[in-house]
């Protein structure tokens, strides 16, 4: 049998650098990395374009350690070579970006010949390849390329030239106009972090490897006036020291996080934060590594617009202050949250088109709590693939959507939960956004005429009428007001009981998951069993068999046992599922409580949860609707078994006391799982804040619009030994 070989067609080499490398931004990103790999300290990309030849040329320029003719031979023209794979580290201890073997090929995207000069131990090796030649050959072993080398004296480095030819001055302009050129800026600034997060990071025990590497970007002969002979050291914009709040710190590779968070509007609020965040590690997670994050918000409001110029924001290129519009154009052109390895950007992350993190999704949920893709500048640094388990994809269109990422991205979006909960509390404090009241008090408030009256009041004593026609038109007023706000009334009773109806449902949908293993869990009997009495039935219709009678008879009483059970689990979730409020009425509390656990007793016997429940009498009663108390008591016991899951071997234990305090009903409601990390308890019943990984901010604020339903209170408290949840039920008015 005759033995054939794979022959890759010659164009695989255009392939690489017009389909698997994204854009021309990356291409010359791609080859800048090459100059850092070659221990460069610096680099120059250069535009010049012949208007006589009609050739636009890109070349980038090192000051590294060149190659010698074998290493051009053997590695850098051998596509895939895993000559950086297996180094891992540059002669000067770089991390080397480039491993896939690539990078170089994405040269071309930019044009039609790559010309490669390189100077190594004082010799001298070029080459040419013509991409229009590999067109024209059909397999790669087939092309053949001339190198030359001879001696020089220039010092070490490389330049690599990439020539587009058959191009106009308007093709150019075409090409690479001003906004393309202002995009390439972009992606060159924000390709390395800036040397103060480097620091910061230090600061806080995660020490990143940081070398000087100046990039210049010169343009020759360019056919573009605002850019034409200018030469530009890249530099990042000063907006990073410019924050509002920021959030930086370190997790380790089990999910302990060492947290700062800062307030740049209060200069006394500086918190530091110690947490532990858990991942769901069954459902496709684990841990990638340690990990540095340091996360900035800029509020985009014209108050905070204004701050932020004040604060110092100049532009590197003019070194003036900016005005509102080029800040909020500087803002749009660095937001993002970019992911680093190292001191390089992996690529997109950070960029304004890619929400990786899906910020704007959540913050149309819940736009007062939540901060938006665009008010946020963020870091995050990242191990090697080696450690992190963060593989890079070959098209460097981001990472690899393994277990590791989504830990990371469970991670970073934990952190900037954190981040969001302290700004939403300073806002709110400040009356720069949140909300302070309950949805109930804002109900209530909605059609209140009080302040309304005092404002008709004002402006009936500015129209200079007598006190007695003022006095007639208020109490004509006055008369009004009161019968729409008597009419109002009712429909505040209807949105009212409407709410609560929905809120009712919403732990209803929470607590799907439950009714559905239950349910099967009898139907599943029943269904198996059913036919086989019926057989059964039918041989002892034709003979006598008294142990199969005995059979018959066992399986009789299961049926109904489970029969019972689908009937208790209906009528469990049975107020819950109501469409109608029912009038409010006296409740033993005891049974509530007993009756919410009920639904949860499959999750607290999985989780080996004891529960313990110690009531001052067992005649305690709370005056209410049976769908509040449900709300409240299932969503707490939901809330305690998942984090119990979290507390390893250590015993798991509900603890639930009550009793009378003068004429108020006090519920303790304790769990001895992680307990409450940060200082935010005032925050855990507000909408949209959530110390669950994926949580979604609802199950803790049903409970505290029950609570205000029933007119009662709860608050969270911190505790040695894991959470309290103390909730107040107001004595009944005779």
């Amino acid at each position: 049998m005759p033995v054939n070989k794979i022959r890759p067609a010659a164009r695989l080499i255009r392939t690489i650098g017009q389909d698997l490398i994204k854009d021309v931004y990356a291409a010359i990103v791609e080859l800048v990395k090459n100059a850092y790999d070659a221990d460069s300290p610096s680099v120059i990309v250069r535009f010049s374009f012949n208007e006589h030849k009609q050739t636009l040329s890109i070349s980038v320029e090192d000051q590294g350690h060149g190659m010698t003719v074998d290493t051009v031979i053997n590695k850098w023209l051998v596509p895939a070579t895993d000559d950086k794979l297996k180094r891992k580290r540059s002669d000067k201890g770089r991390t080397l970006q480039g491993r896939k073997g690539i990078g170089r090929f994405a040269a071309g995207i930019l044009g039609d010949r790559i010309l490669l000069d390189t100077c190594a131990e004082g010799r001298m090796t070029s080459l040419l390849l013509d991409m229009d030649e590999l067109e024209h050959t059909k397999y790669l072993d087939e092309f053949e390329i001339a190198i030359a080398e001879h001696k020089s004296s220039a010092p070490n480095g490389t330049r690599i030239e990439i020539e587009k030819s058959d191009v106009s001055a308007f093709d150019v302009k075409n090409i690479w106009n001003p906004r393309q050129i202002r995009k390439l800026l972009v992606e060159l600034r924000s390709l390395t972090a800036p040397e103060e997060i480097f620091q910061v990071a230090a600061k806080q025990g995660f020490e990143i490897r940081h070398d000087a590497f100046e990039m210049r970007l010169i343009f020759e002969e360019f056919p573009i006036e605002e850019y034409a002979g200018r030469e530009i050291v890249i530099k990042p914009f000063p907006i990073l020291d410019l924050y509002d709040y920021k959030i930086s710190g370190t997790v380790d590779s089990s999910g302990l996080a060492a947290l700062v968070f800062e307030n740049r509007n209060v200069s006394a609020i500086i918190e530091n934060i110690d947490l532990k965040i858990p991942l769901e590690l069954n459902d496709n997670q684990a841990y990638p590594g340690d990990i540095f994050v340091d996360l900035r918000v800029y509020d985009r409001d014209p108050s905070n617009i204004e701050n932020i110029i004040r604060r110092g924001l100049i532009d590197p290129d003019t070194n003036e202050y900016v005005g509102k519009q080029e800040a909020r154009r500087i803002l749009d052109e660095y937001y993002g949250v970019g992911i680093y390895r190292e001191q390089f950007r992996v690529r997109p992350y950070g960029e304004q088109s890619f929400d990786w993190l899906d910020l704007d999704k959540q913050r149309v949920q819940n736009p007062s709590f939540r901060i938006g893709h665009n008010q946020l500048i963020g870091f995050v640094h990242v191990r090697s693939e080696e450690v992190s388990g963060l593989q890079e994809k070959s098209a460097r269109d981001g990472l690899t959507e393994n277990n590791a990422y989504f830990g990371l991205f469970t991670i970073v979006s934990k952190v900037i939960n954190e981040l969001e909960a302290r700004r939403f509390q300073y806002r709110q404090k400040s009356m720069k956004g949140g909300r302070s009241k309950t949805l109930d008090e804002e109900l209530t408030n909605l059609f209140d005429f009080d302040e309304a009256k005092k404002k008709i009041s004002r402006e009936l004593g500015n129209l200079g009428i007598s006190h007695t026609q003022q006095l007639q038109i208020e109490l004509a007023v006055e008369n009004v007001l009161q019968s729409e706000s008597l009419k109002k009334s009712d429909y505040v009773r209807k949105i009212r009981d409407t709410i609560a109806t929905y809120q009712g449902q919403a732990t209803l949908g929470k607590i799907t998951h439950i009714i559905l293993h239950e349910g099967r869990k009898h139907i599943k009997y029943i269904s198996e069993t059913v036919p086989r009495i019926a057989k059964w039935a039918a041989q002892l219709s034709k003979k006598p068999d008294p142990e199969l009678e005995v059979t018959l008879q066992e399986r009789n009483e299961k049926i109904q046992v489970h029969t019972k059970g689908l009937s208790a689990l209906f009528k469990k979730i049975e107020p819950l599922a109501r469409t109608r409020r029912s009038p409010p009425k006296d409740l033993n509390l005891l049974q509530e409580v007993l009756s919410a656990r009920d639904i949860y007793s499959s999750e607290i016997e999985a989780g080996k949860v004891v529960v313990e429940i110690d009531f001052e009498a067992n005649d305690l009663v709370v005056f209410g609707i049976e769908i509040d108390l449900i709300t409240i008591f299932s969503n707490l016991f939901e809330n305690s078994v998942f984090w119990l899951s979290h507390n390893g071997d250590k015993v798991r234990k509900i603890n639930i006391q009550a009793f009378k305090d003068k004429d108020d009903l006090i519920v303790e409601f304790k769990d001895n799982g992680p307990g409450f990390q940060g200082g935010n308890l005032d925050l855990m019943f507000e909408p949209g804040y959530s110390m669950k990984p994926a949580g979604m901010g609802l199950g803790l604020a049903l409970v505290g619009e029950a609570m205000s339903r029933v007119g009662g209170t709860i608050e969270a408290k911190h505790s040695r030994d894991g959470a309290i949840f103390e909730l107040t039920f107001k004595k009944k008015n005779d």
